[in-house]
């Protein structure tokens, strides 16, 4: 038997480490104490875009209506007592769909049911045949993203190679098991390993001053405009939009909006269908502009 003992490694580390940490209170109060004597004598000027950056602050409200609350019903195929179920599979036609979600809409057993005058955006895609409904599933998953329209997505792809799939039997793993690699840090090593790499970025911050403000600010913008250009390049790529869906819209009540959708008529009569509704109390800009509703 061994008694357990702390590391020598780690506890070179920790005293390394507090040669400098402890005396960073000290310094740091000098340090302030002499710019508290030179306050005065500082001007403080507002930066170039200053006054352009405040005229835009409205903007992060417009950014913040754009997100707002509501929920989404669908109809698939794949959904019980929704889907007809052939011998060739499960199947679900527009106008299936459409009946569907009307008579949804006027579930008023259902206590998740709105009872406000609402915003409606129907959302469908059709097919003919299941290789082509997976595929056109694959195509507008990549942009909408709606948790029913993945599922179905998965589901259908599944499903096209199912022939293939369904004859392979995998070989056994022996026990046991491998686990995936992960970062070896049980007690104790992962909180003194917190707390150490606490005081170390300390010191990395200290040794910072190798670099002179002027260089730092110079670092600092360019890190700036790298970022921006990031951010518009990953916004522009979001536009990249693909596959194409029928949109349809309509406002008021539940009952309103019942009978909106049962006098709609859905361009095609294939065997493969998904429509959702997309519900909100107020209007959902993004999604209507997105979909041209």
């Amino acid at each position: 038997m061994t008694n357990l003992t702390w590391p020598s490694a780690a506890q070179t580390i920790q005293a390394s480490a507090e040669q400098v940490t402890d005396q960073i209170g000290i310094t740091m109060n000098d340090a302030v104490s002499r710019l508290t004597n030179l306050e005065s004598d500082a001007n403080y000027g507002r930066h170039s875009l200053s006054s352009e950056a405040e005229a835009l602050l409205g903007l992060r409200g417009d950014l913040e209506s754009l997100i707002e609350q509501g929920t989404i019903i669908s109809a698939t195929p794949y959904q019980y007592d929704v889907g007809q179920q052939l011998e060739s599979g499960c199947v679900l036609t527009p106008l299936q769909a459409r009946d569907t979600l009307a008579a949804k809409l006027q579930d008023k057993i259902d206590t998740h049911r709105p009872n406000t005058s609402t915003h409606c955006i129907a959302v469908m895609i059709s097919a003919s045949n299941l290789a082509s409904f997976a595929s056109q599933l694959a195509n507008v998953t990549s942009v909408l993203c709606f948790p029913d329209w993945m599922q179905t997505a998965r589901q259908a792809k599944a499903l096209t190679t199912n022939d293939q799939n369904k004859m392979h039997v995998p070989a056994p793993i022996v026990q046991p098991r491998f686990k995936p690699k992960a970062t070896a840090n049980a007690q104790p090593l992962y909180e003194y390993e917190q707390h150490q790499a606490g005081q170390i970025a300390t010191l990395e911050s200290l040794a910072n001053d190798a670099t002179n403000v002027i260089g730092k600010l110079s670092v600092l913008a360019a890190k700036r405009s790298a970022k921006m250009d990031e951010l518009k390049a990953q916004i522009n790529a979001l536009k990249a939009l693909q596959g194409s869906v029928w949109s349809a819209k309509f406002t008021g009540s539940l009952d309103s909006m019942a009978s909106q959708l049962k006098n709609t008529n859905v361009p095609t009569n294939h065997q493969y269908t998904i429509m959702s509704l997309l519900l909100s109390e107020k209007p959902l800009t993004f999604f209507e502009e997105l979909l041209n509703a």
